[in-house]
């Protein structure tokens, strides 16, 4: 327990400055503080820096413009990856064959790729503007974001927790989560904590990326319809070729795209800031 309590409070002096990190743990040992008392006032100076910081805007700026709008929607959408995903592993273990049959195997599988690559730059991303942006309280922002992250998918999940424990295969709906939206944020803080400088070409790059990928997932999520419509029929299963030829699923994008702009305005946020401020590495810390 002795360890823990020093571990955690080496933990949470990382939200100080090197400098005074290695003051107060100098001090510590200059008056003989045991573990308790270093992590007790450890944790009193990280609590009052923070309140400190808080009387900023930047922080409320983040939690309201990032965490509040952005956490539900990446928690929605992996439940929704997870909740596809489930009956169709079941069919494919059980009769070798895809459960959705209106498109094809190939366009499933580039369905998944392409949402699970935006659910995984959609939280790099939102993450990293996050820590940039408030890089005093990124990790209590931070916190809150994963917690919230989880709290949605958890309340937002089709399944119960008795079914849960029931039926293992369940359970894919809530484990998707972990590594398309939760690790990626852990990175994406990580990364901002480390990432001395925002250059504009990588900057460019990120936001043409994130808008891309970003459009093919939600145009891929538009393919029930036409996929329903054609089953209906009796016709063969949709290719990629055939859905990207077909307007009314362009037609559906439209209406995500607002969707689309939340959660991609982190990063385009980031480049506006960066264009704006030439002579910068980032935008001004609290």
């Amino acid at each position: 327990m002795t360890g823990l309590w020093i571990q955690l409070a080496h933990a949470m002096s990382h939200s100080l400055d090197p400098a005074e990190r290695e003051a107060i743990f100098g001090d510590f040992a200059e008056l003989g503080k045991n573990d308790r008392q270093i992590l007790i006032g450890t944790s009193g100076l990280v609590l009052r820096r923070q309140l400190g910081f808080w009387k900023q805007w930047t922080p409320w700026f983040v939690l309201g413009a990032i965490v509040i709008p952005i956490c539900p929607l990446l928690a929605t959408l992996s439940d929704n990856l997870g909740q596809s995903l489930f009956p169709n592993l079941v069919m494919w273990l059980h009769h070798r064959m895809p459960y959705e049959t209106g498109v094809s195997l190939s366009a499933l599988l580039t369905a998944f790729c392409c949402q699970a690559a935006a659910l995984v730059t959609w939280s790099w991303t939102s993450a990293f503007a996050l820590g940039t942006l408030s890089r005093k309280t990124s990790w209590a922002n931070g916190i809150l974001f994963l917690i919230l992250c989880v709290v949605c998918g958890i309340y937002g999940s089709l399944f119960s927790f008795g079914f849960l424990w029931s039926v293992p295969l369940a359970q894919i709906s809530l484990c998707v989560q972990f590594p398309l939206v939760l690790l990626p944020a852990c990175g994406g803080l990580r990364y901002s904590s480390r990432s001395p400088e925002l250059r504009l070409q990588w900057m460019i790059s990120l936001a043409g990326w994130t808008a891309t990928i970003g459009c093919l997932a939600f145009w891929t999520q538009c393919w029930a319809g036409a996929a329903m419509d054609n089953w209906s029929h009796g016709l063969s299963a949709l290719t990629l070729s055939q859905l990207a030829q077909r307007a009314d699923v362009w037609r559906l994008l439209l209406g995500h795209l607002f969707l689309a702009m939340v959660l991609t305005s982190p990063v385009f946020y980031l480049l506006v800031s960066r264009v704006n401020r030439p002579a910068t590495c980032h935008p001004e810390s609290l």
